[in-house]
């Protein structure tokens, strides 16, 4: 359940419902004392905001504060909300502890699988540097692209740098030497085949 778009009476349920289990000891997998912090730190933002939902019906003249004080509240008490089910996150807890309260159990993410960059190409200056550019061929922020280069069209291959853009700079080089180079995508759990080679012998 999603409780940031839970009405206001049913939000103030929802709410006393996790301080209740909290206080109960019933959300395994938290520590105790944490679990108790969490509970105070909810409890006094529950009746003050039932409080206030329950003015909320009352006259005109002073309906308009009434909302505004609200509405700071109810704030406040999703962020608190969000604080419990982050610590149940950060603890593992099992699913059973996302029940009791009412948070929906997170969803396992699935695995990046790394996709070989391509249409690399490669150019060199006389001042000593030399600039390497490719496709990615993979979602932003999911991978980092590893370029190796090797001196020689026989030398051995070796990473120069990690970057997660799709360019990088190898200086200092030298001039009119022969460099080779190549990138391959490096996700948590898989690495991409390599893309195509770029040679390039810099500026005399």
């Amino acid at each position: 359940m999603d409780f940031r778009n839970l009405g206001d009476a049913d939000l103030v349920d929802f709410s006393k419902n996790v301080a209740s289990n909290l206080t109960a000891g019933t959300v395994t997998g938290l520590d105790a004392h944490l679990a108790a912090d969490l509970a105070a730190a909810l409890d006094p933002v529950n009746t003050t905001f039932e409080t206030t939902v329950e003015m909320g019906v009352q006259r005109t003249a002073a309906k308009q504060s009434v909302i505004a004080d609200k509405q700071i509240m109810r704030d406040d008490l999703i962020v608190r909300l969000a604080k419990v089910r982050n610590y149940l996150v950060a603890a593992e807890c099992p699913r059973t502890a996302y029940e009791i309260c009412g948070f929906s159990f997170p969803r396992a993410k699935s695995p990046v699988v790394a996709a070989a960059p391509s249409r690399l190409a490669a150019t060199g200056t006389s001042n000593g540097v030399n600039t390497v550019r490719f496709s990615g061929n993979n979602r932003n922020g999911t991978v980092t692209y590893e370029i190796w280069r090797r001196q020689g069209d026989e030398g051995p291959w070796g990473i120069i740098t990690t970057t997660r853009r799709q360019s990088a700079i190898d200086t200092p080089v030298t001039p009119g030497q022969y460099y080779e180079y190549k990138v391959r995508a490096v996700a948590a759990t898989s690495v991409s085949e390599f893309s195509n080679s770029a040679v390039v012998y810099g500026a005399p």
